[in-house]
C-alpha cells in the first residue's frame, strides 16, 4: 500500500475538511468513538495532477487510508482494513439474553424427536408410537446405545408407558445412566425387562441408584453377567428399601456370596414374589442356608427358582416348603438326594404343611427308586393340596408305577399329573440253554428249503429212539446226507457234548437219544410220530380133505 509521503511534490497541500465519528456495529468498535473518518478531497485531484506531471507513483495501487471516501454502500468498512466488518455470532445474544424456553407435551413424542435431531441420530419409530401406550416392545432391535439418552429423556414426564422391553439391545454405562435417571424421575414405569443386555457390573452400579425411593413390578436382568460384585449394588438398594416384586436373576454368574448379600438384604425387606435364581453357582451350603432361611420368613412368596445350582440342600426344605403362600417350586436340576439321602424324605414328610404348593419340580435329581416311592406315596393324603409332580429323568421302580397309577385314580387326583424317568425292571438275566440253541438251529437247517428234501429233526430223533438207545455221530450224518440236508460236523458233536451216551470200546462218543427226545418234547410238545397202524387179522383157511379117487373107482 503507498502512503501519503509517495508524493514526491511538497508543494502540493492537504486540507482537512472535517472531523467526524461513526459509532460501529461490532462489539470490538467500543474503544474507536473518537477515530476520525479521513477527510473529503478537494475537487481538484492533486493526484492526478502530479501523475501527469510525472510527480507522483501510485505504486500497488491500493489507496492510503487517509483519502478512503465516504461509501454510499450499506456496508461500513473498518478504518484501517479494506474488508467488511465481522459480525457478531451470537456471542452478544447468548451472554446478554436468555434462552427461549420450549415446551413439549408430557407425552414425550416431540421431545423425542426435537432431541434426535439435536443429537443427529435416527428416531426409532416404534418407540416413539410406543409413547402413547402401555408397553414400548424393543427386544432383538439393536437399539444404539447413544439414542437410549433421547428414549429417556422423552419417558421422563411420561404417564401412560408401564413396561418397557429391551431384551437382547446392547446397553453401554452411559445408556444404564440415563436409564436410571429416568427411572428417578418416572414412576408410572412398573416392568423393566433387560435380558441379554450385556450390562454387567458398570451398567447395573448405574440402573440401580433410585431404585430405593420407587416400586418395580417385575425387573428381569437375566443373561448379563452380573457376578458378585454387581450384584452388590442391586442389593444394596434392596437393603435400604426398594421393593422389587418379580426378580428375575438367572445366568448370572452368582455364587454363596451373592446368596450371603442377598440374604442380609431380604432381613429387613422381604417383599418378593416371583425370585428366579437358576443357572447360578450357589452351591455353597452356608450361604444358601441363610438366604432360604430368611426368604422362608416370606409372606408374599409365590415362585421360587432354584434349578441348576448344583444344590444339596436338605433340612432347609423343610421351613420353605412351610411358605403358605408357595405355589411353585423348581428344584430341578440339582444334586438333591444322593450326597445326602434325608432330602427325599424332608420333601415328602413337609408336602402335609405346603398349603398352597401346586407344582413341585424334582426332575434330574439323582433320587433312588425308593426316595422316588415315598413322594408320590404322601399324595394319598387328601390334605396335600399338590397338583403337578414333576420327576423327570428320575429313574423308578414297579413299585412306583403301581402307586402312582393308584394314586391317579383316587377321586381328589383327577387332574393331577405325575411324571417319572425310565422304570427299573426288577428282574435278573438267566444265561442261554445251549441245548434249546443247538436244537433249534438243526430244526432250522433241516426243515427250511425245497419241500422235497425237508426234514423234521423232532421227527428223525423220535423214529430212532424205537430201535436204538444211542447213537454215533457218522450215523447222524449220513442219515441227513441221504435226506437231501448235510449238516455241519461241529454242530452235531456239540450235541454229542451235551447229551452224552456210554462211549464206545474204542472210545468214540455217542448220542443219548432219551435226553434228546426229552428236551424235544419240551420244545416242540406237538410233534409227535404218526400212529403205526395195528396188524391186519388173518382169514381163517379151510382144509378140505382130499377124495381118493381109485376107492371111488371100485
Amino acid at each position: 500500500m503507498s502512503s501519503c509521503n509517495s508524493v514526491r511534490s511538497p508543494d502540493i497541500q492537504i486540507s482537512v475538511c472535517y472531523k467526524t465519528s461513526m459509532p460501529s456495529l461490532s462489539s470490538s468498535d467500543n474503544e474507536m468513538e473518537d477515530w476520525a473518518l479521513m477527510s473529503m478531497p478537494s475537487s481538484v485531484n492533486t493526484k492526478m495532477a502530479a501523475y501527469k506531471e510525472g510527480l507522483y507513483d501510485p505504486g500497488s495501487g491500493e489507496i492510503c487510508t487517509k483519502y478512503i471516501p465516504m461509501s454510499d454502500s450499506t456496508v461500513q468498512r473498518h478504518l484501517y482494513y479494506a474488508y467488511p466488518c465481522i459480525k457478531d455470532p451470537g456471542i452478544k445474544e447468548a451472554l446478554l439474553e436468555s434462552e427461549e424456553i420450549k415446551h413439549f407435551p408430557l407425552d414425550g413424542q416431540e421431545l423425542y424427536l426435537d432431541l434426535c435431531e439435536e443429537m443427529k441420530v435416527i428416531p426409532v419409530r416404534s418407540f416413539h408410537r410406543g409413547l402413547l401406550g402401555e408397553v414400548i416392545d424393543l427386544k432383538y432391535y439393536g437399539v444404539n446405545p447413544s439414542c437410549v439418552r433421547a428414549m429417556s429423556i422423552a419417558l421422563t414426564y411420561n404417564r401412560y408407558v408401564r413396561r418397557i422391553d429391551l431384551t437382547s439391545n446392547y446397553l453401554s454405562e452411559d445408556a444404564c445412566y440415563h436409564l436410571g435417571q429416568m427411572l428417578g424421575d418416572n414412576v408410572v414405569v412398573q416392568e423393566l425387562i433387560l435380558s441379554r443386555c450385556r450390562i454387567r457390573t458398570g451398567g447395573i452400579k448405574r440402573l440401580v441408584v433410585f431404585f430405593a425411593s420407587r416400586p418395580l413390578e417385575e425387573l428381569d436382568l437375566s443373561y448379563n453377567e452380573l457376578g458378585d460384585i454387581g450384584f452388590e449394588h442391586l442389593a444394596q438398594q434392596i437393603l435400604k428399601g426398594a421393593v422389587i416384586k418379580r426378580l428375575n436373576l438367572s445366568y448370572n454368574d452368582l455364587s454363596s456370596e451373592a446368596a450371603s448379600s442377598f440374604a442380609a438384604a431380604i432381613e429387613g425387606n422381604n417383599k418378593i414374589t416371583h425370585l428366579d435364581l437358576s443357572w447360578n453357582k450357589m452351591s455353597s451350603l452356608k450361604g444358601v442356608n441363610e438366604f432360604l432361611s430368611y426368604l422362608s420368613e416370606s409372606e408374599v412368596l409365590v415362585n421360587l427358582n432354584m434349578s441348576w445350582n448344583n444344590l444339596t440342600i436338605s433340612k432347609i426344605l423343610k421351613k420353605l416348603l412351610a411358605v403358605k403362600t408357595l405355589r411353585v417350586l423348581d428344584l430341578s436340576n440339582n444334586k438333591l438326594s444322593r450326597l445326602d439321602k434325608i432330602a427325599a424324605k424332608t420333601i415328602a414328610n413337609s408336602l402335609k404343611t405346603a398349603k398352597s404348593l401346586h407344582t413341585l419340580d424334582l426332575s434330574f435329581n439323582p433320587f433312588y427308586e425308593n426316595d422316588a416311592f415315598l413322594v408320590v406315596s404322601k399324595l394319598r393324603n387328601r390334605n396335600i393340596k399338590l397338583v403337578n409332580l414333576f420327576m423327570d429323568n428320575v429313574e423308578v421302580n414297579k413299585k412306583f408305577i403301581k402307586e402312582r397309577q393308584e394314586v391317579l385314580q383316587l377321586s381328589f387326583r383327577k387332574d393331577c399329573k405325575i411324571t417319572h424317568g425310565p422304570v427299573k425292571h426288577d428282574y435278573t438275566l438267566s444265561t442261554a440253554d445251549i441245548r434249546e440253541i443247538i436244537l433249534k438251529r438243526m430244526d432250522y437247517l433241516t426243515g427250511h428249503g425245497s419241500k422235497k428234501n425237508r426234514l423234521d429233526i423232532a421227527l428223525y430223533f423220535l423214529e430212532k429212539i424205537k430201535n436204538y438207545d444211542n447213537l454215533q455221530p457218522r450215523q447222524i450224518l449220513r442219515d441227513m446226507k441221504l435226506a437231501g440236508r448235510p449238516l455241519d460236523e461241529d454242530l452235531v458233536g456239540g450235541l454229542i457234548d451235551i447229551f452224552p451216551g456210554p462211549k464206545l470200546d474204542k472210545g468214540d462218543k455217542t448220542l443219548d437219544l432219551a435226553g434228546v427226545v426229552e428236551m424235544i418234547q419240551r420244545l416242540w410238545p406237538d410233534r409227535k410220530l404218526p400212529p403205526t397202524p395195528e396188524p391186519e387179522e388173518a382169514e381163517p383157511v379151510v382144509v378140505v380133505p382130499e377124495v381118493n379117487k381109485n376107492k371111488k373107482k371100485k
